[in-house]
């Protein structure tokens, strides 16, 4: 049996309470966590045709990774299209990351971008961070570290690491934002082991005083996260 992939979950109580789809959306998630992919693809479909944008997601990633069915990575785009047309920001995600990958199409940085954006403007961290990187690498988007930046900070005061990373790193390299190594530290400490960031964090400890270097780890210990909207 395989172990549950969190990414395909989605929380019973999320569900609208008296939702028509629900018992088909709730089995296909219980068939899912029980390994049980030919059900939980069964189940997903029924809640789909009756219009839920999050089976739709579902079959989507179903398809994309090959659970339950053979790898399609057109069928992975149709159902992703359906569910991103009701505004789900997941679904948006993952066209975006198709397209900047090039799975079952030419790869297409500039489209790609488009459906980050769409997910970036209804505050969704992971699209946000995303659309940060085409700008930071002047990919599907013009090059400019200030988009970058305030994007990486949205997704950064949700918690994303990727972007606490990214964030950290503009702050250590004086990109979109004035060089501060003290926040440069903070953010690398907050981003934990994302990546390089332990070594780009003793890199930048090494470049501080002590007393520099304690007020970025108390900055860094009295964060909280924010909310998309805040």
């Amino acid at each position: 049996m395989r172990k549950f992939n969190p990414a395909i979950f989605i929380l019973a109580c999320m569900l609208v309470t008296g939702n028509v789809h629900a018992d088909d959306f709730t089995d296909g998630v219980s068939y899912y966590e029980q390994g049980d992919f030919t059900s939980a693809l069964e189940s997903f479909k029924a809640a789909a045709a009756k219009g839920n944008a999050d089976a739709q997601f579902n079959l989507g990633l179903m398809f994309l990774n090959g659970e339950g069915v053979a790898q399609d990575y057109k069928q992975a785009l149709n159902w992703f299209e359906q569910s991103a047309s009701k505004g789900n920001v997941k679904a948006q995600v993952n066209i975006g990351r198709m397209y900047a990958k090039g799975k079952g199409m030419l790869s297409n940085h500039g489209i790609a971008a488009s459906w980050f954006r769409k997910a970036a403007d209804q505050g969704y961290a992971d699209a946000q961070y995303s659309l940060g990187i085409l700008y930071v690498t002047g990919t599907g988007a013009p090059r400019d570290y200030n988009k970058a930046r305030e994007l990486f900070q949205q997704a950064a005061n949700q918690s994303n690491a990727s972007a606490q990373y990214q964030l950290g790193l503009l702050y250590l390299k004086g990109r979109g934002v004035t060089a501060n190594l003290v926040e440069a530290y903070k953010w690398l400490s907050l981003a934990g082991d994302y990546d390089d960031s332990e070594v780009f964090r003793k890199y930048v400890a090494a470049k501080m005083s002590k007393e520099e270097v304690a007020e970025a780890q108390a900055l860094a210990k009295d964060w909280k996260p924010r909310k998309a909207a805040e």
